[in-house]
């Protein structure tokens, strides 16, 4: 999909009209795409978050594929407390990092990306990324799927410009949260399932990027 394609994709996905920016961590590095919807709940208007999603993070090419043998591609989607840019900012960043090497930065979930925080605001407590599996959707991680008839593009083949074909590409969002150095550090000695018990009995906000950091 192209960036107009996606947008429309995505649109269906976030909850609300999505303000999209080109933003980029520096002169010398790519430019990412990213929509924001600016969240208030009537419940709780004191508590308001921003989500964020890139646009064009699909077009990093990261060697994954589908069983069906699909290309698979990810778009970022991650949520803060508060109303700024630091969402926007972290996707980007994230995005990022993930470009300089998809090989050894995946984007798919379970892929740690240390000090992403302090790269978007020194004052980020949860300072280091980790991308899973989104848990935003009641009914599934969504995905969008592309095919055009005459078979796939062999990865042998030289020629660059040829159209990837049938079984075809696959788009999927992974969600980008983030982790304190306790969290961070606990989930490389035990794994992800024992920090996210941990997270779970002191019921700990993810989308808070400055909470307090608690011993674990």
């Amino acid at each position: 999909m192209n960036e107009q394609e996606t947008l429309v994709w995505v649109k269906d996905l976030l909850p609300g009209e999505p303000q999209v920016s080109s933003r980029q961590v520096g002169e010398s590095f790519p430019s990412f795409e990213v929509a924001e919807v600016f969240l208030v709940d009537d419940a709780t208007p004191d508590r308001p978050e921003t989500v964020a999603m890139t646009l064009n993070a699909s077009q990093i090419e990261p060697a994954l594929e589908t069983e069906d043998g699909s290309d698979l591609r990810v778009e970022l989607l991650t949520i803060t407390t508060g109303h700024s840019s630091t969402a926007a900012e972290l996707v980007t960043a994230a995005a990022t990092m993930i470009a300089e090497n998809p090989g050894a930065r995946s984007p798919q979930p379970g892929t740690f990306l240390p000090q992403l925080g302090p790269s978007v605001d020194s004052s980020i407590t949860a300072k280091h990324g980790l991308l899973v599996v989104p848990f935003v959707w009641e009914e599934g991680v969504p995905h969008a799927h592309e095919v055009t008839s005459g078979g796939k593009r062999s990865a042998q083949t030289a020629t660059s410009d040829i159209e990837f074909t049938h079984p075809g590409r696959l788009t999927v969002p992974a969600q980008l949260i983030m982790l304190t150095d306790a969290e961070y550090d606990l989930a490389l000695r035990e794994g992800l399932g024992a920090v996210q018990t941990a997270m779970a009995e002191q019921a700990v906000n993810l989308n808070d990027l400055w909470r307090v950091p608690a011993e674990l």
